[in-house]
């Protein structure tokens, strides 16, 4: 009975010192090692014009300075590759080949602004930007938060599985969704990685919430940047309701 008795006191032991081991969240990557990045973007536009738009892009992310706690990282478009059925009309678009057709050319003047440019971010260790530089050109039709959430903002202090954490995030060139909140979860560990799930909501300029974010991004145990992610956003503007899925895998 008293061995029995020991025995359990070191396993309760054992299971309260695992269940408050804590992990300090903290971007750490290689310098001048080149990600790649491939993302998938499906959208569904449901209302007076529906449209269905399949999209997969491949892009270069490379840290490429560490000056203590800011990380400047360049991220490259490679190729973008999209199919577009808005009912009666299709559109089709490869950055690797030459477009056939008035509306391939067409979305071609838009991606080419895009392909082979350089984007650099300047973030803090725990995933914050603190700049995002865009090439000439390209001020007034991309949005960079886009670029600025490619990392999961991390928790300021050193947390344990099921710690939550919220982040807020400003849309500064997105015409409809204005700012998104959302909280992460340390869900698990598993062998691939740390996984965060998040949730959130999507707010329009008068602080309505307009929509929804949810997701779950796994993490290297090593850097802590993204190993692969799953997002979705619904939101809804005059009368149009708008899906968006993104899969993102890093090489």
């Amino acid at each position: 009975m008293r061995k029995l008795f020991i025995t359990g006191a070191i396993l309760f032991t054992g299971l309260f010192s695992f269940a408050q081991k804590t992990i300090n969240f903290q971007l750490n990557p290689e310098i001048g090692k080149p990600l790649i990045i491939n993302m998938l973007v499906k959208t569904d536009v449901d209302g007076p014009q529906s449209i269905i738009m399949d999209m997969a892009m491949k892009m270069t992310m490379t840290p490429t300075q560490r000056v203590d706690e800011k990380i400047t990282i360049e991220n490259v478009t490679n190729s973008i590759k999209t199919d577009i059925n808005a009912g009666m009309m299709t559109m089709s678009y490869n950055s690797e080949q030459e477009p056939q057709d008035e509306a391939g050319k067409m979305l071609a003047a838009q991606f080419s602004k895009i392909v082979g440019q350089t984007i650099t971010m300047v973030l803090t260790s725990k995933g914050e930007a603190l700049d995002i530089i865009l090439p000439e050109g390209m001020q007034e039709t991309v949005d960079k938060s886009t670029f600025s959430n490619i990392t999961t903002p991390l928790p300021a202090e050193s947390i344990s599985i099921g710690a939550s954490w919220k982040h807020e995030a400003e849309m500064s060139n997105n015409p409809i969704i204005a700012k998104t909140e959302s909280t992460s979860t340390f869900k698990e560990e598993t062998s691939d990685g740390y996984v965060i799930e998040v949730v959130g909501k999507l707010l329009d300029e008068s602080n309505n919430e307009i929509g929804t974010i949810s997701g779950l991004n796994t993490l290297d145990k090593k850097t802590f940047i993204t190993k692969k992610a799953q997002v979705k956003t619904i939101f809804e503007s005059e009368g149009t309701k708008i899906v968006s899925d993104i899969d993102m895998n890093v090489e």
